[in-house]
């Protein structure tokens, strides 16, 4: 999938004093929200999220569904595209393919609120959203950078941003990776599966079924060398946040913010090797 985790720094003097500045930042972020739920207050306040509906072959149909959309979009593109535009193609495949699944819900009464791409606070979701960056950005930067120095991170946005990345070639991976990855993975990892898993354990609304969505958000972006297991991680913060707002959008909005801020570091460290 179009996703992109933070890449591998050069730990300079400087590398360091960021590293330690972002887990202090994450820190103090932790401790407002420790503030919060001590008082009394939810360190998230959302409203309840009705049950899903769709059954266990729901969710393997709209991963078909998702995948048949790349696939078609794929072929569209043609054997000799160039990467970027196979991401563009990508991209645009997995947003087809959530539209397409959007409308099959609907089409059975599912009800926008049950999907969950609404808002009732949109200003409160982009509060949680870069509230979530900052408790998350410093420790996934050190786990990864760690990892990194076992297996090599490799993503084909970093192949595609390696040849002095020219304006379109930033474009469209802003597009692949800033907004079509975290709707359409957010959609199905955090809305599809992770409310079908908590309708069919058998504790409903247990840290279970964000496990088991998290691992499976991990694992499908296996061959991205260890970052299946700082995004892992992500995933089980972003089901959290989704679960306990009762909406997607904030853990779209954070997901995209990861991403943009990804994106951003690794064409500073390209263009710093230049």
């Amino acid at each position: 999938m179009a996703d992109a985790t933070l890449p591998r720094p050069a730990l300079s003097g400087a590398d360091i004093v960021i590293l330690a500045t972002l887990l202090a930042a994450s820190g103090v972020m932790a401790w407002i929200m420790h503030r919060r739920e001590a008082a009394g207050r939810a360190a998230v306040e959302g409203r309840p999220w009705p049950a899903a509906t769709w059954t266990g072959g729901d969710v393997g149909l709209c991963l078909g569904i998702a995948l048949c959309s790349v696939l078609v979009a794929g072929l569209v593109a043609g054997p000799e595209a160039t990467l970027p535009a196979r991401i563009a193609a990508g991209g645009f495949g997995f947003l087809l393919g959530t539209l397409a699944t959007v409308a099959l819900l609907r089409s059975r009464g599912v009800s926008w609120q049950s999907i969950g791409l609404t808002s009732f606070d949109p200003a409160g979701d982009l509060r949680l959203a870069l509230g979530g960056l900052v408790f998350v950005a410093g420790p996934l930067m050190v786990i990864a950078t760690a990892l990194d120095r076992y297996v090599a991170y490799e993503h084909p946005v970093m192949e595609a941003l390696a040849p002095a990345p020219d304006a379109a070639a930033i474009a469209v991976i802003v597009f692949a990776a800033v907004i079509a990855a975290p709707i359409a993975e957010e959609f199905f990892f955090r809305r599809i599966l992770l409310g079908w898993l908590d309708r069919r354990l058998p504790s409903p609304g247990s840290a279970t079924a964000i496990l088991l969505s998290s691992l499976a958000f991990g694992l499908a972006h296996w061959g991205q060398g260890l970052a299946w297991i700082p995004l892992m991680l992500f995933g089980g913060v972003l089901g959290e946040l989704a679960r306990r707002r009762g909406s997607l959008v904030p853990s779209i909005l954070l997901h995209a913010l990861f991403n943009g801020s990804s994106v951003v570091l690794l064409l500073l460290q390209l263009a710093g090797r230049r």
